[in-house]
């Protein structure tokens, strides 16, 4: 890919990213969907409030719970915290994209089709951070990025470490409890001890059925996609798709990529039009097992078949040089 396909590719990238996800928003009516609760943090730093005190259910979505990230993300939300929420979304999702873009184009095309996935699109409704996450965690100087979504960026961190990122993280912590020194306590407070919170985490993977399988990537924890598929495993994690955007680090061209992409599309269907009520819009059903089904595993198979192809070429050439 030349240097100026690549730099029109991450400008159109990024700015369709915002225009649709502005869209959506726009139609929905929800503010900044779920970087409202960033951007109204970012706001009480700013005015000199603790977001944890002053962010309380007090409605419909987006105000129905308690600010429940780390304050790392009010940080990064500072820059938006002066626009409409609507554009702030838009805007954050939007470079997002582009440093995702940025980040992936440095391999040509080959994991491009991580833009026609399920996952990337959902986070562009509802404005989630896993894309940034994604970009973060393929440029070293920008790994400190994964504290603002610890549960999938310190996965996909242990995937893919570096030196720069870890001394970056531990900068942007210690400025973080330096200006606020008691948010990791607030933070964790505020997740264990919410009964009125619609929306609490779900258990790791690894816990669903099948999800043992998962564990068989430990095996081989010397290949870095077989280390993201154990840790994202491990993690609690929301099921609703965007969070296993990581999992599109592992096709390993743009053909499996583009399959891989396809199945969580099929996965996505098959959830709504079993599992939401047309009408209404109410969940009967959680999409963990369509997530398991055809996300996780089919990521799994990936990871373990060069590990099989290679047995299978060592068993052969022992047998042909016993023969």
């Amino acid at each position: 890919m030349s240097t100026k396909t690549r730099v029109l590719l991450i400008i159109l990238i990024g700015c369709a990213s915002a225009a649709l996800s502005y869209l959506k928003l726009v139609d929905r009516g929800a503010l900044a969907a779920d970087f409202t609760w960033p951007w109204r943090a970012a706001n009480f730093l700013v005015a000199g409030e603790d977001p944890y005190v002053e962010i309380q259910p007090s409605g419909e979505y987006p105000f129905q719970t308690y600010f429940r990230y780390p304050l790392t993300v009010a940080f990064i939300a500072l820059p938006f915290a002066w626009l409409d929420p609507y554009v702030a979304g838009a805007l954050f999702f939007g470079l997002s994209a582009a440093l995702l873009a940025f980040a992936i184009s440095a391999e040509g095309w080959k994991r491009m089709p991580i833009f026609l996935s399920a996952p990337f699109w959902l986070a562009g409704s509802v404005i989630q951070w896993s894309p940034l996450i994604v970009a973060a965690v393929l440029i070293p100087s920008l790994q400190w990025l994964v504290a603002c979504k610890p549960n999938i960026g310190m996965a996909s961190f242990l995937a893919n470490p570096t030196k720069r990122g870890f001394a970056g993280l531990v900068i942007f912590l210690s400025i973080s409890i330096a200006v606020r020194p008691a948010w990791p306590l607030k933070w964790i407070s505020t997740i264990l001890h919410n009964p009125l919170d619609p929306n609490p985490y779900l258990l790791p993977l690894f816990v669903l059925p099948l999800g043992p399988l998962l564990l068989l990537s430990a095996r081989f924890l010397s290949d870095r996609k077989a280390r993201l598929i154990l840790a994202m495993s491990l993690v609690p994690q929301h099921l609703f798709f965007y969070d296993q955007l990581p999992l599109w680090l592992i096709p390993g061209s743009f053909r499996s990529g583009l399959a891989y992409s396809g199945l969580s599309w099929i996965a996505f269907l098959l959830w709504r039009f079993t599992s939401v009520d047309g009408a209404s819009g109410a969940i009967r059903a959680m999409p963990g097992q369509h997530v398991m089904a055809l996300i996780f595993l089919p990521a799994l198979v990936m990871v373990l078949s060069p590990w099989n192809q290679r047995y299978w070429d060592g068993l052969r050439k022992n047998l042909s040089a016993s023969s």
